[in-house]
């Protein structure tokens, strides 16, 4: 496991995907929190102008008061949960200041980086025969993907903390301690779960590049896998709907608590503070990790050629694949239409037949879209 020759073959394959990780890392997160502190800082000085001050005094209807202009610098989250039942009484009237982290271009680009990662490292090694040649050294199987897997999560643990160290500390030497009221239960159960996320990111990959043959197929398996929780909070907040429409707010509070636990994969998406799903991802990363241990070690070379890695891939990953779309389309189905609950199941089990049926007859026919090559 610790032979230096192995390591070295590792880093040497992997280095320049590693390199652009960091890079992103700090692009996305050190720099998104310069952005907010400066984006903070204008805010007050905003606050502190001639010309804000001058509106005041001339439109006193719409007034910004003392306690919206202070709550508004406040902060007290490192996401501001959407739901106010999970906020603190005193600013569910007046939005603290919430942090952007620039999230919707390098965060993004951050998540595809993380996967290519875990990618490069056993799906395009496949692709390319590449692991006949691996198969061939004097390392045990269970070794070479033990260092793939410590490297990619030691390059993302250590990107991720030292940005996020770096960002944070300019941001609260450039924010007066008087307006930083973190609530320290979500804070660090949001720092530890967003590197989860993306460790199970990179988890994924690996998982779904020992279990798929193909990139473009694996690409649409990751897409899935990273979109399930737009599919199943909705489909559990129409059941729940349907099964206790008098639940009140109380009980749609304890089921967007246990929907926390299907957000492990969304970057700072939880809304309690309770750290149960922390501690669910860090099972979920282990168990992750044990599988890949073992499918590494079981996979044949002389497979490498099919679209699915193991022949009884085929009929889980059309079952799976069929429920969530029929799940998704029972979801639009609600969207503008007042359906009974045996309508709601009806039609998601139709759609579930539908695409198994679809899915098998691409599957014959368009074989050559996926890999060109063999079909199980």
């Amino acid at each position: 496991m610790f032979n230096r020759g192995l390591w070295y073959r590792e880093w040497r394959n992997m280095r320049w995907m590693l390199l652009g990780v960091a890079i992103l890392f700090f692009l996305g997160i050190t720099l998104g929190l310069v952005s907010d502190a400066d984006r903070w800082q204008s805010q007050k000085d905003y606050y502190e102008s001639s010309d804000f001050i001058a509106q005041q005094n001339e439109d006193p209807e719409f007034k910004t008061s003392e306690e919206e202009m202070k709550t508004s610098l406040t902060v007290a989250y490192l996401a501001v949960p959407m739901y106010t039942t999970f906020m603190d009484e005193e600013y569910q009237e007046y939005i603290p200041f919430m942090f952007f982290f620039q999230l919707d271009l390098f965060f993004t680009l951050i998540k595809i980086s993380v996967f290519i990662l875990g990618v490069l490292a056993i799906i395009f090694e496949r692709y390319t025969r590449g692991n006949r040649i691996t198969v061939s050294l004097p390392y045990k199987r269970t070794h070479i993907v033990g260092v793939k897997m410590l490297l990619g999560i030691a390059t993302i643990t250590l990107s991720y903390i030292i940005s996020m160290a770096i960002g944070l500390t300019y941001f609260l030497n450039h924010v007066p301690s008087e307006y930083i009221q973190f609530d320290m239960t979500k804070f660090w159960m949001d720092i530890v779960g967003g590197l989860f996320s993306f460790i199970l990111i990179f988890l994924v990959a690996i998982l779904i590049g020992l279990l798929i043959g193909s990139p473009i197929a694996a690409l649409a398996i990751a897409f899935g896998v990273t979109a399930l929780p737009n599919v199943l909070n909705p489909m559990l907040v129409n059941v729940y709907n349907y099964l206790w429409p008098s639940a009140g707010e109380a009980g749609m509070g304890n089921l967007l608590r246990f929907e926390d636990y299907l957000n492990v994969f969304s970057l700072f998406s939880f809304e309690s503070a309770s750290f149960g799903p922390v501690i669910f991802s860090f099972i979920l990363s282990v168990f992750m990790v044990i599988i890949i241990l073992i499918l590494y070690k079981k996979q044949h070379i002389e497979r490498s050629g099919y679209l699915f890695a193991f022949p009884w891939v085929k009929w889980p990953f059309l079952i799976l694949f069929s429920i969530v779309i029929g799940v998704a389309m029972a979801n639009l189905a609600t969207t503008n239409t007042e359906l009974s609950f045996v309508s709601y199941i009806c039609w998601g089990i139709g759609s579930m037949i539908a695409v198994f049926i679809l899915m098998l007859y691409l599957l014959r026919k368009m074989r050559g879209l996926f890999q060109g090559a063999k079909m199980n």
